[in-house]
């Protein structure tokens, strides 16, 4: 017999996949997030790729290392961990809310799957899904206002 010590969360994160790329906005957020969390970490807590970013501001990190940056969160889960702690400390509510099982629906959907990607609970894949599916419904209604 074999017995699992990893628990619901391990589980959940190895159920849990996307089945396709992120949403643009989504992904823009999640570049954002790690380039703001980046410079709370020190030079050994960063991913040998991503070290020759580690002295540029948040926004000059989105722009040169944002697909290093959204690598990196896939390739290194201990650098995606601790992305997420970082947003548990800034972002408490939401983290919260999110780890809870019950993000708020006042949330910005972008902002609940930018952050249930990084956080990955239970479902985080769904909520991904989901916040596509509003952008792209968002996307079809401003078309059809624009050509009305």
């Amino acid at each position: 017999m074999v017995e699992r010590t990893g628990g619901a969360d391990e589980a959940a994160e190895v159920e849990d996949t996307l089945d396709r790329p992120l949403p643009e906005g989504v992904r823009r957020r999640v570049v954002a997030l790690v380039a703001d969390a980046f410079g709370s970490l020190t030079m050994a807590e960063l991913p040998p790729q991503l070290r020759q970013y580690a002295r540029f501001t948040p926004n000059r990190r989105a722009k040169f290392a944002g697909n290093a940056m959204a690598a990196a969160l896939e390739s290194h889960p201990l650098f995606r961990q601790r992305v997420g702690e970082r947003l548990r400390e800034t972002e408490a509510e939401l983290s919260g809310a999110l780890e809870s099982g019950s993000p708020p629906a006042a949330a910005d959907p972008v902002d609940v799957a930018a952050f249930a990607y990084v956080l990955r609970p239970a479902g985080w894949a769904k909520l991904v899904a989901a916040a596509g599916e509003e952008a792209q419904r968002v996307r079809a209604e401003r078309a059809g206002e624009e050509a009305g």
